[in-house]
């Protein structure tokens, strides 16, 4: 009974340290490219990433790389760059679907990244990331480094990060 008992507890141990990242280094990672306030919500598993931080400026920073047009971001994809789409007027769920539209596997990349760290959110986070990817004004960047997705929205003052490990 106490050798199932130390079993237990170090399997535990192992599961619970298997998650993507840790809030801390996300927050440095993202912290290059957004002024990141308070943590809203953080949620990381071996399988998935969610994070909602204060945005204490919407202003995406110039160290990732602007994309005025899905084409020139669909480049930068293909070169394995980190890209923000700056393209007016497009929700960044109407740029997953352009983006799809114009190069499939880059485009379910995009879509899978995005779609990955849902499994991780709460109903209330899950709502928040649903208004922000509909919203014209939020903006979408791609890691795929990480096979991430970062959405800026700027009504909310919320940054919203998402991936997963599939």
């Amino acid at each position: 009974m106490f050798r199932l008992a130390i079993a237990l507890i170090s399997l535990l141990s192992l599961l619970t340290g298997c998650a993507l990242d840790k809030e801390e280094e996300l927050r440095a990672q993202l912290g290059d490219w957004v002024t990141l306030g308070d943590t809203y919500f953080f949620a990381s598993t071996s399988s998935c990433t969610a994070a909602v931080f204060h945005a204490e400026s919407t202003r995406i920073s110039s160290l990732l790389e602007p994309a005025r047009s899905v084409d020139t971001g669909l480049k930068m994809l293909a070169e394995g760059q980190s890209v923000v789409f700056k393209v007016g007027g497009k929700s960044p769920n109407a740029l997953v679907e352009a983006i799809m539209s114009r190069d499939l596997p880059h485009g379910i990349g995009v879509l899978n990244s995005g779609l990955a760290g849902v499994n991780c959110m709460s109903e209330l986070v899950k709502s928040i990331y649903h208004q922000a990817i509909m919203n014209p004004a939020s903006r979408m960047a791609f890691i795929p480094e990480g096979r991430a997705v970062l959405v800026v929205d700027p009504q909310a003052k919320a940054v919203i990060y998402v991936r997963g490990n599939g």
